[in-house]
Protein backbone atom coordinates (compact mmCIF):
# COMPACT_ATOMS: atom_id res chain seq x y z
CA UNK A 1 0.00 0.00 0.00
CA UNK A 2 2.69 2.71 0.57
CA UNK A 3 4.35 2.14 -2.48
CA UNK A 4 1.37 2.59 -4.21
CA UNK A 5 1.28 5.74 -2.32
CA UNK A 6 4.81 6.83 -3.39
CA UNK A 7 4.17 5.71 -6.70
CA UNK A 8 0.73 8.08 -6.92
CA UNK A 9 2.79 10.81 -5.01
CA UNK A 10 5.61 10.51 -7.09
CA UNK A 11 3.59 10.85 -10.57
CA UNK A 12 1.78 13.93 -9.04
CA UNK A 13 5.22 15.68 -8.04
CA UNK A 14 6.46 14.95 -12.06
CA UNK A 15 2.95 16.00 -13.53
CA UNK A 16 3.01 19.20 -11.37
CA UNK A 17 6.85 20.45 -12.51
CA UNK A 18 5.07 19.84 -15.93
CA UNK A 19 2.06 21.83 -15.68
CA UNK A 20 3.23 24.96 -16.52
CA UNK A 21 5.91 24.02 -19.64
CA UNK A 22 4.91 25.23 -23.05
CA UNK A 23 3.65 21.66 -24.93
CA UNK A 24 6.42 19.72 -27.49
CA UNK A 25 4.08 19.85 -30.50
CA UNK A 26 5.01 24.18 -30.48
CA UNK A 27 9.10 22.86 -31.36
CA UNK A 28 7.65 20.83 -34.47
CA UNK A 29 5.85 23.73 -36.78
CA UNK A 30 6.27 23.21 -40.05
CA UNK A 31 8.28 25.29 -42.35
CA UNK A 32 6.16 28.66 -43.43
CA UNK A 33 6.57 27.45 -47.14
CA UNK A 34 4.39 24.43 -46.28
CA UNK A 35 1.48 26.00 -44.66
CA UNK A 36 -1.00 26.94 -46.84
CA UNK A 37 -2.57 30.62 -47.96
CA UNK A 38 -5.33 32.04 -45.96
CA UNK A 39 -8.48 32.59 -47.96
CA UNK A 40 -10.79 35.40 -47.65
CA UNK A 41 -13.84 33.63 -46.00
CA UNK A 42 -16.47 36.02 -47.78
CA UNK A 43 -15.22 34.75 -51.39
CA UNK A 44 -17.93 32.54 -52.66
CA UNK A 45 -16.42 29.84 -54.66
CA UNK A 46 -18.09 27.90 -57.72
CA UNK A 47 -19.10 24.85 -55.64
CA UNK A 48 -20.78 26.63 -52.89
CA UNK A 49 -22.93 28.91 -55.74
CA UNK A 50 -23.72 25.90 -57.34
CA UNK A 51 -25.12 23.94 -54.15
CA UNK A 52 -26.92 27.10 -53.28
CA UNK A 53 -28.54 27.47 -56.39
CA UNK A 54 -29.50 23.59 -56.24
CA UNK A 55 -30.68 24.13 -52.97
CA UNK A 56 -32.76 27.37 -53.43
CA UNK A 57 -34.43 25.47 -56.54
CA UNK A 58 -35.70 22.31 -54.09
CA UNK A 59 -36.97 24.81 -51.59
CA UNK A 60 -38.99 27.48 -53.81
CA UNK A 61 -38.92 25.62 -57.03
CA UNK A 62 -37.56 28.52 -58.94
CA UNK A 63 -34.72 28.06 -61.02
CA UNK A 64 -31.54 29.99 -60.45
CA UNK A 65 -30.22 32.68 -62.84
CA UNK A 66 -27.33 31.17 -64.59
CA UNK A 67 -25.79 34.78 -64.77
CA UNK A 68 -24.86 34.66 -61.18
CA UNK A 69 -23.16 31.59 -60.86
CA UNK A 70 -20.64 33.54 -63.31
CA UNK A 71 -19.96 36.38 -61.50
CA UNK A 72 -17.67 37.27 -59.16
CA UNK A 73 -17.78 38.05 -55.73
Amino acid sequence: MTLRAAIVLLMAGLLAGCANSEPLSSNLALPAQAVAPMRDPAKKTLASKVLSAIALERVTGRKPDPARLIELN
